[in-house]
């Protein structure tokens, strides 16, 4: 009983009832050694029980072993989300063993989910699905992938809305003390709203000037510049620091949710159909319109794939023709004159 590494994967191998498993089934060892004591304790549990391992395992039972590893992989806040729509799938399918689900059972969930959320949402669920038989399969559940070949819904482009420079200006003079930092910061580095909640102090580094952000949606790290804008603002949040979080209660514990006063500050800003997470979506426009070229806001934005940021190419296009017609118009009355006869052919100012 043993894992083992073949290129950039790892792989379990023991053997049960005769049979040798040897399957790679992830891209650390520390998860591999993960997988393989959960399918050691699953045997045991089961004998114990008077189960043979190689029974049939049902969704249920299957979903809330993998809750159990989500648990142990993410953050609070991602899995959180992750096991609402882990509940959402075994209240369809937690009649049916893992074999028994087949691709068109799946493709009869996905058209009835369309019925009552949007398409985006049902296809996160179907994701999810397609990972948790990966999963099941890595694990020794199963030989088979329903969902791999469930086809997601179109989904129309990401919303995306950013402030103007004056819808900037209000809402930034209806902000006060904490809250004023905390939309600042969202708006000078585009962090996520859990990472801003879990900012500590151990990764501000005022000499080299960036943030590390540890932990994000990807379970990645990324660095990001303090800007001009932002140094003195931080400065005076560490000089007044109330334990390890950066924005964090007089008693030390981080802010759990400002909703509230966002919202009123909002209001009084006279801002529409704008959300909190905006602020990320304004610090990426700003970048793009802004000329920063589209790979390397990807990186700012923490994007695993370049396609997420592809969203906010259009208003490259968009800003650069603004431009020229802005140095158009100023000369526009006089160089319109001069075009007066469409048909004329084009003439040479040497002469023959």
């Amino acid at each position: 009983m043993r894992v083992y590494q073949r290129g950039k994967r790892w792989g379990i191998d023991f053997s049960y009832n005769g049979k040798r498993v040897r399957r790679l089934v992830a891209d650390t060892k520390r998860e591999a050694l993960l997988k393989l004591g959960m399918i050691v304790e699953r045997i045991k549990a089961e004998e114990t029980n008077g189960i043979p391992a190689s029974a049939p395992r049902s969704f249920d039972e299957f979903a809330k072993e993998y809750l159990d590893f989500l648990k142990a992989e993410m953050t609070p806040e991602n899995y959180q989300r992750e096991s609402y729509k882990v509940n959402t799938l075994v209240k369809s399918f937690r009649d049916s063993t893992l074999d028994g689900i087949t691709t068109i059972q799946i493709e009869q969930f996905k058209l009835s989910r369309r019925k009552k959320v949007k398409p985006a949402s049902v296809n996160r669920e179907i994701a999810l699905l397609k990972r948790m038989f990966s999963r099941a399969k890595d694990w020794g559940y199963t030989d088979k992938n329903p969902a791999s070949k469930v086809k997601l819904f179109k989904e129309p482009p990401g919303r995306i809305r950013y402030l103007t420079i004056e819808e900037r200006r209000l809402l930034l003079e209806e902000c006060e003390g904490m809250l004023f930092a905390i939309v600042l910061t969202a708006l000078e580095t585009g962090m996520r709203k859990g990472e801003l909640q879990r900012l500590t102090w151990d990764v501000v580094d005022f000499d080299r000037r960036n943030i590390k952000v540890l932990m994000s949606k990807n379970n990645e790290s990324r660095i990001l510049p303090i800007s001009d804008l932002l140094v003195p603002v931080l400065q005076k949040l560490y000089i007044a620091r109330r334990g390890a979080y950066v924005f964090s209660k007089p008693d030390g514990s981080p802010y759990g949710n400002w909703r509230k006063a966002f919202e009123t500050a909002k209001q009084k800003a006279g801002i529409k159909d704008f959300r909190f997470h905006d602020l990320r979506h304004t610090f990426a426009s700003y970048l793009v319109m802004a000329g920063v070229d589209i790979r390397t806001v990807q990186v700012l934005m923490g994007h695993k794939t370049i396609r997420m940021t592809m969203r906010y190419s259009h208003l490259s296009q968009a800003h650069l023709l603004d431009a020229v017609n802005k140095v158009g118009t100023n000369l526009a009355q006089f160089e319109t004159t001069q075009f007066d006869n469409p048909l004329s052919d084009v003439k040479s100012t040497t002469g023959t």
